[in-house]
């Protein structure tokens, strides 16, 4: 049975049959249902393209414009631009230029050489690139899963008893990531969107202690 939808990006058709190939020889339980997408000209509309797709994990190739010189960005743009919008989102990077992606990559963890697809890419590897990638699909949604029982544990709280500064940013960072991992509507009921201020506030509100007491300091020199 299907448990994840996962997209495959590249720019060479040849490369987008390869990987189909590898996962129809290693999805042997048929969990995934991949989707093929040739980018885009701009990083922009290709983002506009895939933004509302549900997928579970995206894989990229590092060189999306090594055959079509009009695609105005890479798999490394591709990747920042995803977990900008996603905090931890499952990305990964096939290359043949695996030291190029890693120098210019963020996460070196995220980046595999595409000899893995061959057909003895793998054989004495203890876990599968496909391996891998349902691992980090089942991290990020256990991530999602703790943080709303954390964010409702929060809420349930705030209606018995008033929230410490800490706890209120907890409340608001915990929303703030489930409402653009996910695309849900914020958790917070009204009476705590108030508290969206508060940060800001006790920033504030340390600061001038901190000028305080270097006035105080001056006083007393």
């Amino acid at each position: 049975m299907t448990e994840y939808k996962i997209l495959f990006v590249d720019e060479v058709e040849a490369d987008i049959r390869r990987f189909q190939r590898y996962v129809h020889r290693r999805d042997i339980d048929k969990k995934f249902e991949l989707v093929t997408k040739v980018p885009q000209n701009t990083l922009e509309n290709f983002m506009n393209e895939i933004r509302d797709e549900k997928f579970d994990a995206i894989i990229t190739d590092h060189k999306l414009h090594e055959e079509n010189a009009n695609i105005s960005f890479d798999g490394i743009d591709l990747v920042r631009e995803i977990l900008s919008e996603k905090i931890n989102f499952p990305c990964f990077v096939l290359t043949s230029f695996d030291d190029e992606a890693v120098i210019n990559g963020d996460d070196v963890n995220i980046v595999y050489i595409k000899g893995l697809m061959d057909s003895d890419g793998e054989n004495k590897a203890h876990a599968t690139f496909l391996d891998k990638i349902e691992n980090q699909i089942k991290h990020y949604r256990k991530k999602i899963d703790d943080s709303e029982k954390e964010l409702l544990a929060l809420i349930t709280k705030s209606n018995q008893q008033a929230l410490n500064a800490q706890e209120e940013a907890r409340l608001i960072e915990l929303d703030n990531f489930i409402e653009n991992t996910t695309h849900k509507p914020s958790s917070l009921p009204q009476h705590l969107k108030s508290t969206k201020n508060l940060n800001e506030l006790h920033k504030m509100i340390e600061n001038t202690d901190e000028l305080l007491a270097q006035l105080k300091g001056l006083k007393d020199g």
